[in-house]
């Protein structure tokens, strides 16, 4: 079922974030880190997360708001997925630089990561806590049918049966 799927994709963000919270620790204690990883991981959500999980989540906050009315928090998040999109672009930018040489002091780039976890999990949050519950609990059967039809699933190139090439490393990091 798509919440479900929604819930399970929440979950394996959730876990990238918190490789990018480890890395912010060792930023801010002195240590090296892997910014490859961590563009890596940026461009995982970027990818995944705004071409993939977040066109499946509107097509459900499009249909309730069809259907049963404007909810305020369903428009924030079509704002905030928006707003999301270009942090997400932003912050990876920034970590192309790094990868380029270009220098760029070191609590710059902790405050740059700092606030794309933060942001990313309070959005993450914010759908648990509201959003999926709000729909689960109005939704009928029909509705799912309906909105099924409206989505298409993707493989996962990360998490799914096929790790793609892009993401080997990665993939092998997290089943360390």
């Amino acid at each position: 079922m798509m919440l479900e799927s929604i819930h399970t994709e929440h979950g394996y963000i959730t876990r990238l974030l918190n490789i990018l919270q480890q890395k912010l620790v060792a930023i801010q204690q002195g240590k090296e880190v892997n910014y490859q990883l961590i563009k890596d991981i940026v461009d995982y959500l970027q990818k995944h997360a705004e071409y993939c999980h977040h066109p499946k989540e509107d097509a459900l906050y499009h249909y309730y708001q069809s259907h049963y009315g404007d909810s305020r928090e369903m428009k924030d998040l079509a704002l905030e997925h928006a707003e999301l999109a270009k942090l997400t672009q932003e912050f990876s930018e920034t970590v192309d630089m790094i990868l380029m040489d270009a220098v760029i002091p070191l609590d710059v780039f902790a405050s740059k990561l700092n606030t794309f976890v933060k942001r990313q999990k309070a959005h993450l949050e914010f759908e648990e806590k509201y959003i999926l519950p709000l729909i689960r609990k109005t939704f009928t059967a029909a509705d799912w049918v309906a909105v099924s039809t409206q989505y298409e699933e993707y493989a996962d190139p990360l998490f799914g049966d096929q790790v793609s090439e892009r993401y080997r490393s990665l993939a092998e990091r997290l089943n360390a």
